[in-house]
């Protein structure tokens, strides 16, 4: 009978694949808490009429807009060099790709600069746009 025995390396690269899906698992729980806040900041947008409330979320949103998003498509999103982003069409899904992998000679990339709760974020604030 042959015994078994794990040793600490084991043991750590156990732990590690353990502390990993935590990490993915807060991160995906972050996203949808973060869609859900959005959703419903949107929704009571719509309800308050012409001057929509901003949550915490839309707010964050802003700031990141000014930051990264200003400098092409105007302080108050009507457009310069890149366009207009009022009343947009496209899902939200569309947006977030877009603001991910950007369009090739038109608009960069900010996948690895934004969280996929920034993204978010930017998404509701585009959304609180009249």
């Amino acid at each position: 009978m042959k015994r078994v025995f794990f040793g600490l390396e084991f043991l750590a690269g156990v732990l590690a694949i353990v502390a990993g899906a935590a990490v993915v698992g807060s991160t995906l729980g972050a996203a949808n808490l973060m869609r859900a806040a959005t959703e419903k900041a949107r929704s009571e947008s719509a309800a308050n009429g012409n001057q929509p409330q901003l949550s915490l979320i839309v707010a964050h949103g802003q700031k990141l807009y000014a930051v990264n998003c200003s400098h092409c498509h105007a302080d108050d999103a009507t457009g310069d060099e890149g366009p207009d982003l009022h009343g947009l069409t496209k899902s939200d899904e569309r947006i977030k790709a877009i603001i991910t992998n950007g369009i090739k000679g038109e608009m960069p990339a900010f996948g690895k600069k934004l969280q996929e709760a920034d993204k978010e974020a930017l998404v509701g604030f585009l959304r609180s746009l009249r």
